[in-house]
């Protein structure tokens, strides 16, 4: 009997994205706490927005 192996490359793709994700919202919030602007968080947020709308479209055609 045989098992579908892990696709290893995809699963380091997600485990640098979250790790992305966290660095780049924390370090928002820190900047953000730190000079009393909102704008720092929010350019945060469009940089981890952009990104995983990009996978998720990619992973949208690529199912099609």
């Amino acid at each position: 009997m045989s098992t579908a192996a892990v696709n290893t490359p995809s699963r380091w793709i997600w485990i640098v994205g979250i790790v992305y994700s966290a660095v780049i919202l924390a370090t928002g919030l820190w900047v953000s706490l730190a000079t009393g602007e909102w704008l720092a968080l929010l350019c945060a947020a469009g940089l981890v927005v952009v990104p995983v709308g990009g996978v998720a479209l990619r992973a949208r055609t690529a199912r099609s």
